[in-house]
């Protein structure tokens, strides 16, 4: 080979190597950037029921290539309509408004789901706009059917994070944060059943706002026992669960206490735990706290921990640990059933995500306590 062939090659590769960098800003730029920023034209003016990316076949498949996760999610669920899954309606288009005061409909195509609760009748999912464009909102699904119902706009535009439902006060509480004061907001869900987005054009009507003494961020919740959990996001510190006392008509218990630095009223904790970093959801079962971990393109977890009096949720004190796809968000305890909601088929990831799950799925907690016994 003469030198100047040698030369003609190593410019080859120079221009190849470019090429590819080229490319790989270029894909950098629309799938992380582009698309977070922006939003597709909505094709339909109304808030879509089916899934975003998947068939339910499909979306099985997918899954069943992490063994352990299919045989939690979807094995013995055959005769359970949709394999036990409800698909995130809203996804590609939904219905809302494009100012907080709710005076102008709009149809919003970067919605990202947050936040869920199930109660007898439903499964919710909460979710917000990518671009902060629109209000908020909470999918309203049909427990039984599986089938959407409707969408409830919330004023303003939450992070909506976290959902939790007081059963004995038939109350929904879904987290917020207004100034960079953690707050919760509740809705009474006769008030939620009533609403129609064509009929009441406005933002569903709340019953009390709360602000959260204690805690940073009001970054995901749930109700034990009678209390309201809390919880706070950090990305690579140890957080915090806070446990806030409500009152006989479900309301937060709200104190003024000058000694503490509080200018107004607000909710002070009973007590606190400690939690390992990257939270993003918690529920409780039997004697276990569960929490659900994961911070952008990398694989998420399910961690269960005993409850103990200590309150020290740290990752050297977890009982077991359960690899999940990436985006993981709230998960909610019902029986022996875990409903779990990632937020992977939101238009701002689903053009990067490795795994996207467009449904909520439920795993069966029985077996996964198998599993782990079997291993150990």
């Amino acid at each position: 080979m003469n030198r100047q062939t040698k030369k003609e090659i190593r410019r080859l590769a120079v221009k190849i190597l470019v090429a590819v960098l080229a490319l790989g800003l270029a894909f950098w730029g629309y799938a992380f950037v582009y698309r977070g920023k922006t939003e597709p034209p909505a094709k339909y003016p109304v808030t879509n029921q089916d899934a975003a990316v998947y068939s339910l076949r499909g979306q099985i498949q997918m899954l069943s290539q992490q063994e352990e996760l299919n045989t939690f999610a979807f094995e013995g669920r055959k005769k359970e309509k949709e394999y036990g899954t409800y698909i995130i309606p809203g996804l590609r288009y939904t219905r809302t408004f494009l100012n907080a005061e709710g005076t102008k409909q709009a149809v919003c195509t970067s919605m990202t789901p947050q936040g869920l609760a199930v109660t007898d009748e439903y499964v919710l999912v909460s979710a917000y706009c990518h671009t902060e464009k629109h209000n908020s909102v909470i999918y309203v699904i049909n427990k039984e059917t599986h089938r959407f119902i409707k969408e409830v706009v919330l004023p303003g535009l939450p992070h909506v994070g976290g959902l939790a439902y007081d059963l004995e006060h038939d109350m929904l509480w879904y987290s917020s944060n207004t100034n960079g004061i953690a707050q919760a907001i509740s809705i009474k869900m006769d008030v939620l059943r009533d609403y129609n987005y064509a009929d009441n054009h406005m933002p569903v009507q709340v019953n009390q706002t709360c602000s959260l003494y204690g805690i940073v961020r009001d970054s995901f919740m749930t109700f034990y026992k009678g209390c309201l959990y809390v919880g706070c996001f950090n990305k690579y510190t140890e957080s915090t669960i806070a446990r806030y006392a409500v009152d006989s008509r479900g309301d937060l218990v709200n104190t003024f206490n000058e000694e503490l630095g509080m200018m107004f009223e607000m909710a002070v904790p009973l007590d606190y735990s400690t939690i390992s970093e990257q939270a993003q959801g918690m529920a409780f079962y039997d004697d276990k706290l569960l929490l659900s971990h994961s911070f952008g393109i990398l694989p998420s977890r399910i961690v269960f921990y005993e409850q103990s009096d200590k309150r020290l949720y740290v990752n050297e004190n977890s009982a077991r640990s359960y690899r999940m796809p990436e985006m993981i968000e709230q998960i909610v305890v019902e029986g022996d059933e875990l409903y779990v909601l990632f937020e992977s088929g939101a238009y701002a990831y689903r053009g990067y995500a490795g795994n996207v799950v467009d449904r909520v799925l439920k795993l069966n907690l029985i077996k996964m306590e198998e599993s782990y016994q079997e291993e150990y």
